[in-house]
């Protein structure tokens, strides 16, 4: 009896076996939605297929805020409103945008000023600075001919955003266009690549003036990835308004300048001169543009605005990794991004997703969960 039973009980527990692999890698994958039609169709899919999701971010959002500013989300939404004009400058730039936002509230059962306001993070930051204390650390790296143009970063938020990190795969039939969003959930974009061989990563600037009335990031990000190449994204960079301090890396097939924006300015930063390569963290190189509260703390305490009290150390390592003379490849920038030296450190307990963006003939989306020392990479390409 137990010579017939034991196989069958080995057989058992080799299929348990063989069954337990997979819930590993789905719990280490990023999640993918693919959303399609009009803008409005495509929000309702975002919101619909993240109902639950969308709710639990919203009332960490909401613990938050009290604990903060001691206003609940509702009253915190209508006043932040009420005193800005970002809707006015989203309806001038990118009107689809509102449409998109009010899917996904219809989608997510949410009013629809909340889900707007959720689009605003850099903007509450960039008005309330200390919200936030994470930062994030971004590379982009020229075309070579062994290899293509690399646009990389850890996206570095608080850790209440984490938990839901997902991908929104849309198709602007209108432009001809499919885009590989990194985002949260209910928010229309953090980084991305489009099929245009556009790459944006982005780095908040607080030191720099925001204002009222511009576009706020997820926005601009997403202006971005609509447009059809990298010289239109550029131009687009340049042209709309900024309503938050923030560094933008925008790659394309050949290059992947990165350029510090503010209300008033618009200035490209290279580490090196005639660098084919750039990286950037939270403060600002180039842009004197500074928001004047830092300025003043600059002058009254002695320290350089663009360096702030003291060096950011994430900022020395990504130096001492790439000397001007070094030529980093992939291998390079997803070693530089799991790096633990320092504190804090590039990757560290704040990364919501490592990204990076391979802009070839073919382009490739390498995002991991968290840091990408503690989990594997989910590799994603546009369809044909």
């Amino acid at each position: 009896m137990r010579s017939r039973l034991l196989p069958r009980v080995l057989a058992l527990l080799a299929g348990l076996s063989l069954a337990a692999a997979p819930v590993r890698a789905q719990a280490d994958a990023v999640r993918v939605l693919e959303l399609h039609g009009t803008p409005y169709e495509r929000g309702v899919q975002h919101g619909t297929a993240l109902r639950a999701e969308i709710t639990q971010m919203l009332e960490r959002w909401d613990r938050e805020l009290q604990r903060e500013h001691h206003l609940a989300l509702a009253a915190f939404v209508e006043r932040f409103l009420a005193a800005t004009s970002y809707d006015a400058a989203t309806r001038r730039w990118l009107p689809e945008m509102l449409d998109e936002v009010r899917g996904i509230a219809a989608g997510a059962g949410q009013p629809y000023a909340t889900m707007f306001a959720w689009q605003l993070v850099d903007e509450v930051w960039a008005q309330a600075p200390s919200i936030l204390r994470e930062k994030c650390t971004s590379i982009g790296v020229d075309r070579r001919a062994d290899q293509p143009t690399i646009v990389a970063q850890n996206l570095d938020v608080p850790r209440w955003y984490h938990g839901f990190q997902c991908v929104l795969r849309l198709r602007d039939e209108s432009r001809g266009l499919q885009q590989l969003v990194v985002t949260i959930p209910g928010l229309v974009a953090a980084a991305g690549m489009n099929s245009g061989r556009v790459g944006v990563a982005v780095n908040t600037l607080l030191q720099l003036r925001p204002c009222r009335d511009g576009l706020p990031v997820a926005f601009v990000v997403r202006g971005l990835l609509a447009q059809p190449d990298h010289a239109a994204a550029l131009a687009f960079l340049r042209r709309v308004p900024h309503a938050s301090g923030q560094n933008y890396t925008v790659g394309g097939p050949d290059t992947a300048p990165g350029f510090e924006c503010s209300a008033g300015k618009v200035v490209q930063y290279l580490p090196y001169t005639g660098a084919t390569f750039t990286w950037h963290t939270n403060h600002p190189c180039v842009n004197d543009d500074f928001e004047p509260g830092h300025r003043e703390r600059a002058s009254a305490s002695g320290f350089d605005p663009f360096v702030g009290r003291r060096p950011c150390p994430r900022f020395q390592v990504c130096k001492k990794h790439l000397p001007a003379d070094s030529k980093p490849d992939v291998a390079t920038v997803k070693a530089l991004l799991a790096c633990r030296d320092g504190a804090p450190s590039v990757c560290n307990d704040s990364t919501y997703a490592c990204v990076v963006m391979l802009l070839g003939e073919t382009p490739e989306l390498h995002i991991s969960k968290g840091g990408s020392d503690q989990a594997p990479f989910t590799v994603l390409r546009f369809e044909p």
